[in-house]
């Protein structure tokens, strides 16, 4: 969880990098790229019954790569369009909307410590959105907020069907992201050899390796403790658009995403070292 959350805390700088490729078009090869290794990593786990694990995600595994399709696309729209601070500390929510939609979807019981914790992120949200609507980037925060209920759709539907492997949901994902940048970009998919090998290093590299190191850290860990690592990509995140790129963060970014950031901090220390979590 240390590494995959120090590697995907690049992903804003590795996008700014890309020189000449617009977003229809990094999201295209970046899709193409973790398709691949997806499935090669489903051939390594499954053999020639690959196909048959494909099929057996049914519906539910589709809607759901449908929906991580959709955040993926949403996600690099809104680091395009605002500040990367901007884009990490709002996708910061997903804890919360997550246990506040399987709440309502699954029945799952929410802790009060987490609907208080809501309710303080919501205000560090707030304080961010106000910013960016002040100097015309609310759009890109908007975004990030699509970004957050579609991933947050995405995992009440793993939890729904969490006796199914529903790993193959992966690949359908990043189909369904180069279907729609196909479909949608108007002219020729060209991309510089130097654009080209920033996608699939964050397609095929980093997403891919994040995603295998989280399933096998997973198997190891507490859900309490993995939502710690969080902090890393949400903290290193901006910081390295700052030291590369010279990106500054807003007062308004930085109060509201320090407040985000502290009220996360303080509910996963509260679930680790608290018995009682009835309270």
């Amino acid at each position: 969880m240390l590494l995959s959350s120090i590697i995907i805390s690049f992903n804003g700088l590795v996008i700014r990098s890309i020189e000449f490729a617009d977003n229809w078009t990094v999201i295209f090869y970046r899709a193409l790229s973790f398709s691949i290794a997806v499935f090669l990593y489903l051939v390594f786990m499954y053999g020639k019954n690959v196909f048959r694990q494909i099929q057996q995600i049914g519906l539910s595994g589709y809607c759901a790569g449908s929906l991580l399709g959709a955040s993926n696309i949403c996600f690099i729209f809104s680091i395009t369009t605002t500040t990367v601070a901007n884009t990490v500390f709002t996708i910061s929510l997903i804890p919360f909307m997550t246990a506040i939609l399987a709440f309502f979807i699954l029945h799952e019981k929410v802790l009060p410590i987490t609907l208080y914790t809501m309710l303080v992120a919501l205000f560090g949200v707030v304080i961010m959105f106000y910013g960016a609507f002040q100097i015309g980037e609310i759009r890109g925060n908007i975004l990030a907020l699509i970004t957050a209920i579609c991933f947050s759709s995405f995992t009440v539907f793993l939890r729904w069907n969490k006796t199914i492997d529903m790993l193959p949901c992966l690949l359908f994902s990043g189909l369904v992201a180069m279907v729609a940048s196909f479909l949608l970009k108007t002219g020729p998919i060209y991309v510089s050899l130097h654009d080209l090998l920033l996608c699939f290093l964050l397609g095929g590299l980093m997403s891919g390796l994040v995603n295998c190191c989280f399933i096998f850290s997973a198997r190891h860990l507490f859900s309490t403790e993995v939502t710690l690592f969080f902090f890393i990509e949400i903290a290193l995140s901006p910081i390295w658009v700052w030291l590369f790129l010279q990106e500054l963060i807003s007062r308004n970014t930085l109060i509201g995403g320090s407040i985000i950031l502290i009220s996360l901090l303080i509910r996963s220390i509260y679930l680790i070292f608290i018995p009682d979590r009835s309270v």
